[in-house]
């Protein structure tokens, strides 16, 4: 079947041209489709132009299959989660007593939306080729990731089970997908626990003496800073100072004059004990700092006041030494050797020799308003630009980008293309905006423009 892009303000639609001939039973078809009360078919509408009618689908930045897994592959999660669509959908399809016919069934029809990870389907009413799972599931196998395990059993699986079978029936999907069993979150996860076990750390065991009360702040082994007691002693003495003013100031009534003075005598023992401990803690603290400094100079050896370090390669003749290195008190001080050639330095007034002029294969791309300049290679192609890490081969963080937002590809040895993949702000070629899905040669000079990023082509 044949369909093209068309992007209309901030909608992304694929038209499909209605065929002359419609019987009651494609209306019937189509009204169910329109009224949009199977959800897992993508929205579309029906217009008349030129006196020729057309199938509107609104894809918006939804990405087809093929597009949104070229670059990472489907993982076990992702392959179960389509399946599971295919079924429902064909269950829902049932309700309105409607069959497979309509739906398109390829990796370049069905899409995925981004934010919800949900697949869609296209159902078009006259559309009524023969389907066949076999073929629909070679192409799973070239988007499942290889080296997820589980999605690659399923999708192997897949293929096995639709050489007997050809049509998509509900039973074949239904015996290919796993039992989704929940399996026992464990205590810890795995990386934890390899952690604990490195170290020795054992939790199972109590760290408290049993029937042991003791406050959080002696439990965690920790007291206030000498520096905090002071700051909370001066917050008591305007505390003490505030009262003293409001009795002096005011006339208060017997309650009143009770409480102020319940408060100056709390803020004057807690503001006497906060300035007493505070300068223990300044003095204690600075005992410890003397006897660190006592015990670091009675550890080192005498005669000994740095360690030499000495880099050379295994005939030790262009040796170099190096001192001052801020390991002190390391438990290690051995000497380390980093094997290969360091000629001597000196002055060096040999014959220069020319380089061959190598060009380099493939083309490059050079970003130039960006604050950091980024650069493309097209080597390893196809290449996906995007701002979704993860579903794109090349991340440019900027706003103007798409999250899967144009693909460069090869046919040749020097024949190089641009797609837009219906990103929002469009692909540009010289300042000549791309159609959603067309595919456009470029060359060394060439401008392109993703977003508000524009590239050159060297």
């Amino acid at each position: 079947m044949e369909y093209k892009y068309y992007r209309e303000l901030k909608h992304n639609y694929l038209i499909v041209k209605k065929e002359a001939s419609q019987t009651g039973e494609d209306r019937y078809r189509y009204r169910i489709a329109e009224s949009g009360r199977i959800k897992g078919l993508i929205p579309c509408s029906e217009r008349s132009i030129n006196g020729e009618n057309y199938y509107y689908y609104e894809i918006g930045s939804m990405q087809t299959l093929k597009d949104r897994f070229s670059s990472s592959g489907m993982n076990y999660a992702q392959l179960s989660a389509l399946l599971n669509d295919i079924r429902s959908l064909l269950v829902e399809l049932s309700d309105f007593l409607l069959g497979q016919e309509g739906l398109i069934f390829n990796t370049a029809s069905i899409y995925t939306d981004l934010s919800t990870g949900s697949f869609r389907f296209m159902y078009c009413p006259f559309y009524d080729e023969e389907k066949n799972f076999s073929s629909f599931a070679m192409d799973l196998l070239s988007l499942v990731d290889e080296k997820d395990e589980k999605a690659t059993e399923l999708v192997y699986k897949l293929c096995e089970e639709s050489t007997s079978r050809e049509d998509f029936v509900y039973e074949l999907i239904q015996d290919c997908l796993e039992s989704d069993r929940g399996e026992e979150v464990p205590e810890k996860l795995p990386q934890y626990q390899n952690i604990e076990e490195d170290f020795g750390i054992d939790d199972s065991k109590e760290t408290e003496p049993a029937g042991e009360k003791s406050s959080r702040m002696k439990r965690a082994g920790k007291r206030l800073s000498g520096k905090m007691q002071l700051l909370f002693f001066l917050l008591f003495a305007l505390l003490l100072a505030g009262m003293v003013y409001i009795r002096m100031n005011y006339i208060l009534s017997s309650g009143e004059n009770m409480l102020s003075i319940l408060v100056m005598a709390a803020s004057a023992v807690t503001g006497v004990a906060a300035l007493v401990g505070g300068f223990k803690e300044l003095k204690d603290a600075r005992k410890v700092g003397v006897e660190e400094n006592l015990i670091k100079k009675d550890t080192e050896p005498e005669g000994e006041e740095r360690d030499e370090y000495v880099y050379a390669d295994e005939s030790s003749e262009n040796a170099v030494k190096t001192e001052d290195f801020p390991v002190d008190n390391a438990p290690f001080r051995k000497t380390l050797k980093v094997t290969g050639s360091f000629p001597a330095k000196g002055p060096s007034f040999g014959e220069t020799v020319v380089l061959d002029e190598v060009r380099q294969e493939g083309m490059t791309l050079f970003s130039r308003n960006l604050d950091k300049t980024e650069r493309i290679r097209l080597e390893s192609l196809p290449v996906t630009i995007g701002k979704m890490a993860g579903c794109v081969d090349r991340v440019i963080d900027d706003m103007s980008v798409s999250r899967i937002h144009c693909r460069f590809e090869q046919e040749g040895p020097e024949r190089f293309y641009v797609r837009d993949l219906g990103s929002t702000n469009g692909t540009f070629k010289n300042g000549v905006r791309l159609t959603p899905q067309e595919k456009v040669l470029i060359d060394e000079g060439d401008e392109i423009r993703i977003g508000r990023v524009c590239f050159d082509c060297r």
